[in-house]
């Protein structure tokens, strides 16, 4: 009987993908008042406070689709590649780029003029890059989407068929 490692493998990747993101928001608010005091001398201030908020705001939609993934995961590695929670899965995943794009964008609006942080041409390429890569994922999931939608309809319309 042949054994199938990638299923696994690819489990195993997303689990440790979660596990190093869930560290690196519990370690966020460590790391970001050492920074501020140690590099920029700002003391007693609640900016590290407010950017650790505004950090979790934007990674909630990229924890949730992550979590997503997992289930995703999850179905490949017990071989059902025409279950129909595939569609759903991949349409909330698209759901979860494109509030990103929204979520990252006007939380940068609102350091930029509530907090009066400025970052100039780092925070533009970022807000690109953040940007068109949420864009690019949201519409490979959609479209991915619609592939298994199809794929499952002509599925079940030869199982009908034999």
């Amino acid at each position: 009987m042949k054994k199938d490692y990638s299923s696994n493998i690819l489990n195993s990747i997303v689990v440790i993908g979660i596990i190093l993101t869930l560290i690196a928001l519990l370690a966020m608010p460590l790391i970001l008042t050492a920074m501020l005091k140690s590099g920029l001398g700002i003391v007693g201030s609640s900016l590290p406070m407010n950017i650790s908020i505004v950090i979790y705001i934007c990674a909630a939609p990229y924890v949730i689709a992550l979590f997503i993934l997992k289930k995703l995961c999850k179905i490949v590695a017990i071989k059902q590649p025409f279950s129909r929670d595939i569609p759903k899965y991949l349409k909330k995943i698209s759901i979860c780029a494109f509030s990103e794009i929204l979520i990252y964008n006007i939380v940068q609006v609102l350091l930029y003029y509530i907090f009066d942080i400025y970052l100039y041409g780092l925070t533009i390429i970022l807000a690109i890059v953040v940007s068109f890569v949420s864009l690019a994922i949201g519409f490979l999931s959609l479209v991915l989407s619609k592939l298994f939608d199809m794929a499952i309809e002509i599925k079940e319309e030869n199982d009908k068929t034999i």
